[in-house]
């Protein structure tokens, strides 16, 4: 008998393995007369599958709590709120398996380094996206990209075969598309619901089929008062396709500080607010907040709406202790309430005024007899 097997298999081992592959071609095509030719034709296949046999896994991270492996995740943000730098570093640390800002070194997470696939059609890789990622810590041998450049890039969409080749060909563990508009196909509406849903379909089952992450970079909307789904430029379909959602952006009335806002999990809770600066294209985290995108786009559209406002209270202040050399606040107060000038308004322009370094405030006395003054910066204070 062992004299009869080739290959591991017996004669009807291999006739019955050879049937059976004829059998399995046979129903996924046939072969029709078209004009006098034969072709072959797919047959459809509507074979379901039973749910008694799925195997339940719980979520994997590639960073715990914020993206999810194997499904979707998008960053969305307005022009130069620092989307390139965020990704850039979110590579960094998935080449590397080091952990990424967002943790703050609070979880003890390190993984081993993933292949990374870059597509994008914002930044050009000799000037801007090499050194970004360099700057970030990214290990670069672990980095596939194709540049706008290669004439191949107008034909990478979504659902397109050139995308699905080059999954299955490089496997990549992660694949970021910058932006998102450049690899939705041209005749495609991006208001068109249906449309987009089945745009999105094949990068779903690449996480299935390769354990391929996919994260979208998307432009943010611009209008005023408009947060969650409707923040999402151009198609809402983006929000509903992705597993997890980071909202980036600047936060109000500071100084180059921006947030990364965590407004959609569908694998866990939402995780705090992370508040970073750029330093030379790297997030340097500064600290957690409980606010959320929307409590921000309500405080920028305060301030813009308080703005002219604020401004009138802030020449008020000027001309009155220019008129004065110093004055006690409460007195002041009271004259800003008699010009008609809002408490909001006078509360922004007394700390735009400090924040210019332009007055200065002290106390004098004790308990009850405690009083506060204010006066320019450039003038004699008495009774300090």
């Amino acid at each position: 008998m062992e004299a009869e097997k080739q290959g591991g298999l017996t004669p009807d081992e291999r006739r019955a393995a050879i049937d059976l592959i004829k059998s399995v071609q046979e129903k996924q095509f046939g072969v029709v007369c078209d004009k006098g030719k034969a072709r072959s034709v797919k047959i459809p296949d509507f074979h379901l599958d039973n749910a008694d046999e799925v195997e339940i896994k719980e979520p994997e991270w590639l960073i715990p709590g914020y993206i999810p492996k194997y499904g979707i995740t998008t960053i969305a943000g307005e022009g130069g709120v620092g989307k390139t730098s965020l990704w850039c570093s979110i590579v960094a640390c998935l080449t590397t398996g080091n952990q990424s800002f967002l943790l703050n070194g609070q979880c003890p997470f390190k993984t081993d380094p993933q292949n990374v696939v870059v597509f994008s059609a914002e930044d050009s890789w000799n000037y801007v996206l090499k050194q970004r990622l360099i700057n970030n810590g990214a290990d670069m041998s672990r980095v596939l990209y194709m540049g706008p450049e290669d004439e191949r890039f107008t034909d990478l969409n979504f659902d397109g075969d050139l995308l699905k080749g080059i999954i299955e060909t490089n496997k990549p563990d992660t694949v970021i598309y910058d932006p998102v508009q450049a690899f939705v196909p041209a005749n495609l509406r991006m208001g068109d619901r249906n449309a987009m849903r089945k745009c999105f379909s094949p990068l779903i089952g690449y996480g299935e089929t390769y354990k391929t992450t996919s994260i979208i970079i998307a432009h943010a909307n611009k209008q005023s008062n408009v947060w969650g789904r409707k923040r999402i430029a151009d198609s809402s379909d983006i929000w509903d396709a992705s597993r997890s959602v980071l909202m980036v952006g600047t936060v109000p009335n500071s100084e180059g500080l921006r947030y990364i806002s965590h407004e959609k999990s569908n694998w866990g809770k939402l995780q705090e607010t992370a508040l970073f600066e750029l330093r030379d294209g790297v997030p340097i985290f500064k600290s957690y907040s409980k606010k959320k995108d929307k409590e921000f786009i309500q405080e920028d559209s305060k301030l813009k709406n308080n703005a002219p406002a604020a401004e009138e209270a802030k020449e008020f202040i000027l001309d009155l202790l220019n008129e004065h050399q110093q004055m006690e606040i409460k007195e002041l107060d009271e004259l800003a309430k008699v010009e008609g000038i809002s408490k909001n308004a006078l509360k922004e322009a007394k700390a735009t005024l400090r924040k210019e370094n332009k007055t200065h405030t002290w106390s004098v006395g004790y308990g009850k007899d405690k009083k506060f003054y204010i006066s320019l910066k450039d003038t004699e204070k008495i009774n300090e």
